[in-house]
This record gives structure tokens, C-alpha cells and sequence, in this order.
């Protein structure tokens, strides 16, 4: 069995971690966030406070991190650290850059590090319940040496083909993601706009052709307006935009219905705190109609 190195471990990689641990894989985990860690130690998981420890001890790295910046800087002290005498495998579930992704996987390469692009789709309350899928995509040979790994944490793993697909589809979903998520918000307040109770626009359209995960998993929260803890942050969301709207640009392609909710997540950044909810993106709408 793989021991496992798992750096970022909060909603997402936290999560991971939990469901390796009860499976018996030794995790070893990186976290700055002090309730992030101790609750990974509470799962049994083994806390490092250096990067190069932890590849050392681990057969097999993932990376689950917030921003941008914060990758890349981990990847720095990773390429700091030199070569490893033994091939690792580094499995990258973040929503970045295609060009940062292929960047990275040229960079470990030289360092004796294989790297697998297996972002997922899924928010931290569904990781919690395994109810997620991976998207891997990478070397196939070294993706199936992760097959077991991803089932510990995973309802499905699909193998989406060469390296880099496995970011295009997610960049697929978070689009839909984007688009369901301010669709939810709008229906809901125009319901609320027309005097229908609340619960019952959600079961209503929660029975019908009109659902979606969002619309299951986030109505209730703006309905309730339970915004913390995130299940999936305004912060995280934002920078996933962002990578969409590059990517689009990438292409030469308009999205207009994509295009006018990014907007709205646009100015929720003057208004929503960034550790609310994504469904905080209610809020916004409904400022922006009174």
C-alpha cells in the first residue's frame, strides 16, 4: 500500500485524507491552518511542518490548495528541495491553468516526479460524503497506479485521457457550476418576489426537470443563509472564474449566459466576504434588485 503525502488539507484535501486514513493508507499532511491540521491529526493523520520531510516519506503527493500564488509556491520548494532519488507520483486536483499545469508537469519531471492532472467535481460538503468524481488524465500507466487512492475518496474515478484533460473538463463543470449556482439564486428570489414560501420553491423545483445539484445543495443554504463554513468559498470560486474566462479567451469564444454570471461574481467581491458560501452569490442578486 502507497503512503500518501497530502498537502492542503482543508475542505477538499481534508477530506481526502480522512477517507485514505480509515482505509489504512498512512497520510502524512501539510497544512498552515491550525484547525485544518489538528483535525487531520484527529483522523490519525501524521502532521510534517517541512515539504521536502514529507515527499521523502511519501510514495505518492497530493496537492489540494486554494489559490494560485500558494501552488506555485509550493511547487517552488518542492523544485528547491532537487531531485528525489525514488519516482514519485504528485496528483494535482487544483482548478488552475492548462499552462500551468503543463509548466508544472515539465518541472517534475527533471525531479523524478510524475504528475497526474485529477481535478474533481464536486463541493467540500459532497467530499465529506464521497459523493465527488475525479477526472484523470495523465500518463495511463501512472494514473492506474492512483485507481485505488481515488476510490478511497470518490464515488467514480474517469480516466479522461492525456494529460491536461482532465483540467478542461473541470473547466467544463465549473462553467455549468457558475451558471446553475446564479440560476438557483434567481429563481429562488423571484419566487420569493411572486409569494411563494420558500420551502416549497425549493421542493418544487427540486422534484422536477428544472433541478440540479446546485439548485439541491445550495438553495437551502441561501434560503437559510448559511454561508459559513463554505462548502465550496467565494475565494476559491473566484480564482476558478477567472481560469474560466482565460480559457474562453484561450479559445476565442464568447459565453454570454457564463459571461453575465461571472459578472455578478464580479461585484459580489465589494460586498460578500470571500470565506462565504458561494450561494452568498443570492445576496448580490438580491442587493442588485432593490
Amino acid at each position: 500500500m502507497k503512503t500518501i503525502g497530502s498537502i492542503g488539507l482543508g475542505a477538499m484535501g481534508g477530506s481526502y485524507a480522512k477517507f485514505l486514513i480509515e482505509d489504512n493508507y498512512t497520510v502524512y499532511g501539510i497544512d498552515p491552518n491550525t484547525q485544518n491540521a489538528d483535525t487531520f491529526r484527529s483522523f490519525g493523520g501524521i502532521l510534517l511542518n517541512d515539504i521536502k520531510d514529507l515527499i521523502d516519506k511519501s510514495d505518492v503527493i497530493i496537492l489540494s490548495l486554494p489559490t494560485v500564488p500558494i501552488f506555485k509556491e509550493v511547487i517552488n520548494e518542492i523544485e528547491i528541495n532537487g531531485k528525489s532519488n525514488e519516482s514519485k507520483i504528485l496528483i494535482d486536483m487544483n482548478t488552475i491553468s492548462l499552462e500551468d499545469k503543463i509548466e508544472t508537469k515539465n518541472k517534475l519531471e527533471k525531479l523524478n516526479i510524475y504528475m497526474v492532472d485529477a481535478p474533481v467535481s464536486g463541493t467540500g460538503a459532497q467530499a465529506k460524503l464521497k459523493d465527488i468524481v475525479v477526472m484523470s488524465s495523465g500518463a495511463k500507466n501512472i494514473v492506474d497506479e492512483c485507481d485505488d487512492i481515488f476510490g478511497s475518496f470518490s464515488k467514480q474515478n474517469i480516466y479522461v485521457g492525456e494529460f491536461g484533460n482532465g483540467i478542461k473538463f473541470k473547466i467544463l463543470a465549473n462553467l455549468l457550476v457558475t451558471v446553475h449556482n446564479t440560476v438557483t439564486a434567481e429563481a429562488l428570489l423571484l419566487g420569493q418576489k411572486a409569494g411563494l414560501e420558500e420551502k416549497m420553491i425549493y421542493e418544487v423545483l427540486n422534484a422536477g426537470a428544472a433541478t440540479s445539484v446546485m439548485l439541491d445543495k445550495r438553495m437551502p443554504l441561501m434560503i437559510n443563509k448559511n454561508y459559513e463554513p463554505a462548502t465550496a468559498s467565494m475565494r476559491i470560486f473566484l480564482k476558478d472564474i477567472d481560469v474560466i474566462t482565460d480559457y474562453l479567451k484561450s479559445n476565442n469564444l464568447s459565453s454570454p449566459t457564463f459571461e453575465a454570471a461571472a459578472n455578478l461574481y464580479n461585484q459580489s467581491k465589494e460586498n460578500i466576504p470571500i470565506t462565504y458560501d458561494t450561494a452568498a452569490i443570492y445576496e448580490q442578486l438580491k442587493n442588485n434588485n432593490e
